[in-house]
């Protein structure tokens, strides 16, 4: 090859070399960014309350055993009524009879009543606190001959229903906290924030607030932004 044609592809090469590094400082100049989480938390009151007032009867004639449930549940509803919880606020739900002497791995011989019976009045209401003002005097329904089951199933249970009509705020208020937390990062590398590069938002979680305060709801939500750094 003439000394002329290897001085040509040399500087091309050259030339080539140059334009692809400025290129790369080019790329390497834009692709900075900062990855920041911003969250929002909120304690709202629960809007709510499911409850399964549950009673049990037993004895050996069903004729007697049908006129105690219906005596028992009329009390159970006067005293709902006594909290301003009425028939839109529960339902009453069929009886659940056990026949013990079809029971094989029973005992006949220590068998005292032939029939075990489990009344549900099932409350779903609107009326949080007057819900929950009567789990707490339900000490009220044993002087008048009522005995509630303390299974976990017939705890008052809370509910927050309304998160859409917080989740605009909420995503303003953890989008708003990423851009501080962006701004933070930037002034202390001596960047400026830049545009957003990319954004995800992680799901809501409703808690209770605390131990003895699940009418309490605490509602959290983190966002993922991504922005660009510039000097």
């Amino acid at each position: 090859m003439k000394t002329s044609n290897i001085l040509i592809v040399s500087f091309a090469l050259i030339i080539s070399a140059a334009t692809l590094a400025c290129g790369m400082t080019k790329i390497a100049k834009t692709s900075r960014t900062v990855s920041v989480r911003g969250l929002a938390e909120r304690e709202v009151p629960a809007d709510m309350a499911t409850w399964r007032v549950s009673f049990s009867v037993s004895g050996n004639d069903l004729p007697a055993l049908q006129r105690e449930i219906i005596s028992k549940t009329k009390i159970v509803l006067d005293f709902l009524g006594e909290y301003d919880l009425n028939e839109g606020d529960y339902s009453v739900l069929s009886p659940e009879i056990t026949d013990t002497t079809t029971n094989i791995y029973l005992d006949q011989s220590q068998r005292k009543f032939n029939y075990i019976a489990k009344q549900t009045v099932l409350v779903r209401t609107e009326k949080v606190s007057k819900a929950k003002a009567a789990s707490i005097d339900t000490i009220d329904l044993m002087g008048k001959g009522v005995a509630l089951s303390s299974d976990y199933d017939n705890r008052v249970k809370y509910e927050f229903n309304g998160l859409n009509e917080i989740k605009p705020e909420m995503i303003a208020d953890a989008t708003k906290n990423a851009l501080l937390a962006a701004e933070q990062f930037a002034h202390d590398s001596g960047s400026k924030v830049g545009k957003i590069m990319s954004a995800s938002q992680g799901l809501f979680s409703i808690d209770d607030a605390a131990v003895g305060l699940e009418d309490i709801k605490n509602v959290r939500v983190v966002t993922i932004m991504v922005y660009s750094l510039k000097d």
